[in-house]
């Protein structure tokens, strides 16, 4: 066994030559103690401590750092006899466990079984051994003359090959512990206590409770995850960050250096962004952030909640300022083309986020950088409009996507409204996507890393899929009418699409029809997630929020065949021709698949 080399508890450059006896006298101690008692117990599966039940009468491999500090097994327990420590540092007498590894936002149980002869209080963390010498947990507790069973769980802040677990006995007078059932296990991945779920939960409720476009509540949604992900990125130092990684020093004595809360780090991230972007909307945020608070690991202590602010804090600024300028904000009116075959008002709306196609991307280096074709290779309105293709799509739109529809199938009905989520009071089209992501996270059993990488590639995927749509709806020289006013210049009034309010009111958004917006999104969306799965072939059962698909569940055998049907609503539905569903799932293929190549790369 390795000499015991003392974790972050004293200066090694400072004291070195004082502990270099100490260290060469505890390793001969427990090489000849080795000679004579027992091999230490194996550990329980999954546990990471070796001899935490002391039945074979071993203290192996336990150390003291104190040749005045005395440890023997009694009964089944550790019996530590300490030092009069008193006016010197907590660290100053120790008991401790070394050579086991522990994995970045991994969530752990620490538990153990402790009293004391004389009331007292004990101090106990799981290390590095190695500078910077930090905690992945620190909590006192207070022991009495009867044994009580200490619980912490925690997710660890860092990854570390040789961590170290520490009772702390230093500071009081002597006295005699008695530890037993000691145990350091990997814990399941929780969804219910895995705030990137959590945050992007909050995130859905907002959809659904202000009537926002597509546009804009992608482009939250991005600053949202990213901000999330980097501070994930800034705790744990894994993986790359998308806009910044926060500088995560580790000030204090040796007493007390401590490593930021990953759960505090983004919770302050996803609270900062919401309140930045939603409080002047009327929406507060602080209820859910006591939500979040209160589901946090037990084993996390103020210190480093208050690191983990921090962090997330700095991840929040930086990613907000990035997209102060972004474009987002350009209300220029749009102006009519006046002409057959160009976009005018449906249901009396004006045109929705005319300039959103000039919004600065998240990752692709304009919103033209896949513009398609114009629909059907037309060279302008009138080239269009004298074009088979277009002659048949119009009727494929008449015939299958208007309310009284007698070719339309009860499925193709059910999809039209399933994959619909146009209405107020739903989480719209990115919702339902970032839905069945989680719904996927979930059923594959991801960490807080995994999804913090994964709903930032989805929600970066999603911004630029909204961005490019626009551009080809609005910055061409096509701004394609919608099937509803093509069939009424040819064939009159009478035909209504199937889409409709709550109220049962015909419907149809208020924008270009070419391309499709709903397509776009699911291409981006199945592009990232067959290149983070490495595969298409993921089955899950989908859900919607849509009033007129309520309690649907439809099972997709995989990304593509959710991003087709999805595509294919449209036309159910009356509000898109097929070759706006085509290309929309091309164009949002190309920008999930540019996203996932380029951004948060592991």
């Amino acid at each position: 066994m390795s000499p015991p080399i003392s974790p972050r508890h004293y200066d090694f450059a400072r004291q070195l030559r004082r502990l270099l006896s100490v260290v060469l006298a505890v390793a001969l101690a427990s090489t000849l103690t080795a000679l004579v008692r027992p091999v230490p117990a194996a550990a329980a599966p999954g546990d990471l401590i070796l001899n935490g039940t002391f039945d074979n009468g071993s203290t192996q491999p336990w150390w003291t750092r104190l040749a005045s500090t005395s440890t023997t097994v009694n009964a089944g327990q550790l019996r530590v006899r300490t030092s009069a420590t008193v006016g010197k540092p907590v660290w100053e007498d120790l008991v401790g466990h070394f050579e086991f590894g522990v994995t970045a936002a991994q969530p752990y149980r620490l538990q153990f079984d402790a009293s004391a002869d004389v009331n007292r209080s004990l101090r106990v963390s799981v290390s590095r051994a190695d500078t910077p010498f930090t905690s992945a947990v620190d909590q006192s507790v207070a022991l009495t003359s009867s044994t009580r069973r200490f619980t912490f769980d925690f997710a660890s802040p860092f990854g570390d090959p040789k961590a170290v677990l520490l009772f702390h006995f230093g500071g009081q007078a002597a006295s005699t512990v008695r530890l037993d059932n000691i145990s350091l296990t990997p814990l399941a991945v929780d969804p219910a206590t895995d705030p990137i779920l959590y945050w992007n939960g909050v995130l859905l409720a907002t959809y659904r409770a202000l009537d926002l476009p597509p546009t804009t509540s992608s482009r939250e949604a991005a600053i949202l995850h990213a901000a999330m992900h980097d501070a994930a990125v800034s705790v744990t130092g894994v993986g790359n960050p998308y806009r910044v990684r926060v500088p995560v020093s580790y000030p204090g004595t040796m007493d007390n250096v401590v490593a930021p809360s990953l759960h505090a780090a983004i919770d302050r991230a996803a609270y900062d962004v919401l309140t930045a972007l939603y409080g002047g909307q009327g929406q507060s945020y602080a209820q859910a952030l006591a939500g979040a608070v209160a589901s946090r690991p037990s084993g996390v202590n103020a210190a480093e909640v208050a690191r983990g602010d921090t962090v997330g804090a700095a991840a929040a600024a930086a990613n907000l300022q990035a997209r102060a300028n972004d474009g987002s904000g350009n209300n220029t009116p749009y102006q009519l083309d006046g002409v057959p075959g160009s976009w005018r008002p449906t249901n009396g709306k004006a045109a929705v986020s005319p300039n959103w196609g000039l919004v600065t991307p998240f990752a692709l280096t304009s919103g033209q950088q896949f513009r398609p074709g114009l629909p059907a290779g037309a060279g302008g309105y009138d080239d269009l409009l004298d074009t088979q293709a277009y002659r048949t799509q119009v009727r494929e739109i008449r015939d299958y996507g208007g309310r009284t529809s007698a070719l339309r199938t009860d499925d193709q009905t059910q999809i039209a409204f399933f994959w619909a989520n146009d209405l107020g009071g739903t989480y719209k089209p990115p919702g339902q996507l970032f839905t069945h992501t989680r719904i996927v996270a979930e059923q594959r059993k991801l960490g807080i890393l995994a999804n913090a990488r994964l709903f930032g590639l989805v929600a970066l995927s999603l911004a630029d899929a909204a961005i490019a749509a626009w551009d080809a709806k609005y910055q061409t020289s096509i701004d394609l009418w919608r099937p509803v006013t093509a069939i009424e210049a040819t064939e009159g009034t009478g035909w209504q699409p199937l889409s409709k309010t709550r109220e049962g009111v015909p419907y149809t958004p208020a924008f270009p029809a070419y391309i499709s917006g709903h397509a776009t999104f699911a291409g981006a969306w199945s592009a990232v997630m067959k290149g983070f799965f490495g595969t298409d072939a993921i089955a899950f059962d989908a859900t919607t929020d849509d009033p007129h698909a309520v309690g649907v569940v439809r099972h997709m055998t995989g990304f593509d065949h959710a991003a087709e049907e999805n595509a294919l609503s449209r036309i159910y539905l009356g509000v898109h021709y097929r070759f706006d569903a085509e290309a929309g799932l091309a164009t949002g293929r190309s920008v999930g698949a540019y996203v996932f190549a380029n951004r948060l790369r592991q």
